[in-house]
């Protein structure tokens, strides 16, 4: 890994409640949820953490064969780079380093969870999509 990661904003938007991280890609209208570590993973990379510092911390974090958890939050990192929801930033600076939550739990390889049942929908938005000049109701030309 070894970059600094962020948030595809303004792409991307992403809310967690009760441990379940929604993020919804606003280019592409897919949308994808983690829960449990996947959320936990999500959450300190929105923050701004450093990945590998990450990985270092899920080992402290989850309990398990140390090489499963290193390939699993990588791994996860990755997939979060590669649907866009992460990006590069240089001009950020160092990331910070991860803060998991407190206390030990078993690791379960965190899995990113794609929709793509509602793309037509979440691309269709009128109120995006007008004439800067004129407004709405009328539609960008060209």
């Amino acid at each position: 890994m070894g970059a600094t990661l962020t948030v595809n904003a303004p792409h991307v938007v992403h809310e967690t409640i009760d441990g379940e991280a929604i993020l919804i890609h606003l280019v592409t209208g897919t949308y994808y949820s983690l829960d449990g570590i996947g959320a936990e993973v999500w959450g300190v990379m929105a923050a701004g953490a450093d990945p590998d510092l990450l990985v270092a911390a899920a080992a402290e974090r989850y309990d398990g064969d140390p090489v499963e958890i290193a390939g699993g939050v990588s791994s996860l990192v990755e997939q979060l780079v590669g649907e866009g929801l992460l990006i590069e930033d240089e001009s950020q600076p160092a990331a910070n380093a991860p803060r998991l939550p407190a206390g030990r739990v078993p690791f379960a390889v965190p899995v990113l969870n794609t929709y793509t049942d509602m793309q037509e929908f979440m691309l269709v938005d009128p109120l995006h999509e007008v004439d800067e000049v004129a407004g709405w109701p009328h539609a960008k030309t060209g």
